[in-house]
């Protein structure tokens, strides 16, 4: 068996995100079931003159399929500074090559459900890269995929504006066909209301509520971020949803016990969209783009705080 050699988008392979740079846990290959190795053994080859079936453990195998069918960077498509999508882990548009599901059967019953399983399922709601299929719309996103297809998707992450979250949310969330065991929801610094008017930062109670119907969720991820001139107000905002405790339908109480609010910073842009931010002022002004065309943006400090909940022990 080989594969075929293709010219290709340049690319990087996308970093595990929130793995420390570990490989993501997901399930090892499991054997088809009985009847469809059956079927398959008397219709087609049984790859008997290949060592990746017949020397080389599954457990290693799962891993080099999984390797090869992570999403990465296409570092053809650059995404400008200047927007809010344009972040850590997200400066180049994310592609997925199923290449490796063509070469034969046996790889393909092997590997059908590693895409799905693996990788990061992405909406932003709103304020979107350009070229993304049902970025903001999880419900026609998900009923595109079978019902085995559906049960496993073990990751999704929301990009979420703060009215999204407290308004549209819980009802995504009603969404049978959304099934993840793992939610996490990121609130940029330019997702706040009125945060262009430099209001204070507030996230109101019930901000998870609709969680509690999603069938199979074991984790759930809250990131917020502001600048460094606010980040106190995150800080407090933590502090405060981190004693709460999330009660799920399917049984599970969820806790933050045992999970430390791990903080980040990063250095991004000081101009986002058709404002900037005036350093000697402190504020958000109106941008001026023809006087700053030939001005590099200096720069501007984020921080990010992580809360994670899982299931409550005991």
């Amino acid at each position: 068996m080989s594969l075929p050699i293709v010219n290709g988008p340049r690319r990087q392979p996308r970093r595990f995100r929130g793995a420390g740079g570990s490989p993501p846990q997901v399930a090892q290959i499991s054997p088809p079931g009985p009847e469809l190795i059956a079927s398959f053994i008397a219709a087609h080859h049984k790859q008997h003159q290949s060592p990746l079936f017949y020397h080389i453990p599954p457990e290693i195998r799962n891993t080099i399929f999984l390797y090869a069918l992570l999403s990465y960077e296409d570092l053809s498509v650059v995404y400008r500074d200047d927007k809010h999508y344009s972040r850590p882990d997200y400066h180049h548009a994310s592609r997925i090559d199923p290449r490796l599901l063509q070469t034969c059967r046996l790889v393909y019953l092997e590997t059908r459900y590693l895409p799905l399983n693996a990788d990061e399922h992405v909406f932003w709601c709103h304020r979107a890269p350009p070229g993304i299929r049902h970025a903001s719309d999880p419900k026609r996103y998900f009923e595109r995929f079978t019902e085995d297809q559906k049960d496993r998707i073990h990751r999704v992450h929301f990009f979420t504006q703060q009215y999204y979250l407290e308004g549209s949310f819980e009802t995504v969330c009603k969404n049978p066909d959304m099934r993840p065991e793992s939610m996490k929801i990121t609130i940029r610094h330019g997702d706040w209301w009125w945060w262009e008017r430099n209001n204070p930062l507030r996230l109101k109670e019930g901000w998870s509520k609709g969680l509690e119907h999603s069938k199979r969720l074991a984790e759930v991820i809250l990131e917020l971020e502001t600048m460094e001139r606010d980040k106190d107000q995150i800080y407090a905002i933590a502090s405060r949803v981190s004693k709460e405790t999330l009660r799920l339908n399917n049984g599970k109480t969820l806790s933050t016990a045992g999970n430390a609010i791990v903080k980040k910073e990063w250095i991004g842009p000081s101009r986002l969209d058709d404002i900037r931010y005036n350093q000697i002022q402190k504020v958000w002004v109106k941008r001026d783009e023809v006087a700053e065309q030939d001005v590099p943006d200096p720069g501007l400090k984020y921080c990010i705080v992580v809360i994670r909940w899982t299931p409550l022990q005991g």
